[in-house]
């Protein structure tokens, strides 16, 4: 019985040897690329800001109006067009 429980252990001493052996030739970790996000931190909240945009037209009486959209969310911020004076 101890002589198989040793042959067992000598065996995988031999073949974990032989596996470890291929290793050099695969390449480093410092040599594989490595792709990172930006702006992505794990566990941490990075609070961004809505792009906002002043949007103008002009109406047929040559009256020029404003308002302001929300390019993040894709909405208008203010309910009616205003005046600019």
């Amino acid at each position: 019985m101890k002589q198989h429980f040793f042959k067992r252990i000598t065996l995988g001493t031999f073949l974990g040897c032989m596996a470890f052996s291929a290793l050099p030739s695969l390449p480093s970790i410092a040599q594989m690329p490595v792709q990172v996000e930006a702006n992505v931190i794990e566990d941490t909240i990075s609070p961004c800001a809505d792009v906002i945009y002043w949007r103008f037209r002009t109406l047929a009486s040559g009256k020029v109006q404003r308002r302001r959209w929300n390019a993040t969310k894709g909405y208008w911020v203010d309910p009616h067009w205003m005046d600019v004076n």
